[in-house]
């Protein structure tokens, strides 16, 4: 079973690096929220989880736009200009902040919904 493992992973690299990717967020993610969801609740749990993880998305890409890239020059990397080499970190930034916010609007309104469900209930 471990060679025909090693064989399977071994003969594509694009495979191996997708497999790796998605069990890498499966496991962080997952992880994650199966931590907060046992302490918060499933609905409270992926709201803080998505908002906590996407506001660690946008300190990254800024980091990356600011400092990036290390090694090379922009002007030595044939074809690409500075802002060129800064346009998918760019893209990454503006989508993660877009779904900060979404989750940090989700997270308000759940605790409105909470808080009417208490004042009604007393």
């Amino acid at each position: 079973m471990r060679d025909i493992m090693r064989s399977l992973l071994s003969a594509n690299l694009t495979i191996t690096g997708i497999i790796m990717f998605i069990g890498s967020l499966v496991t962080f993610f997952g992880s994650t929220f199966l931590i907060t969801a046992t302490n918060l609740g499933k609905r409270l749990g992926f709201l803080v989880v998505g908002a906590g993880t996407f506001g660690w998305c946008i300190i990254n890409s800024i980091l990356f736009v600011l400092y990036a890239p290390r090694g090379p020059k922009p002007a030595e990397i044939e074809g690409l200009n500075a802002f060129e080499i800064r346009i998918l970190p760019l893209t990454f930034l503006v989508g993660s902040t877009i779904l900060f916010v979404m989750f940090v609007l989700a997270l308000n309104r759940y605790e409105q919904e909470k808080a009417e469900a208490e004042n009604t209930s007393d």
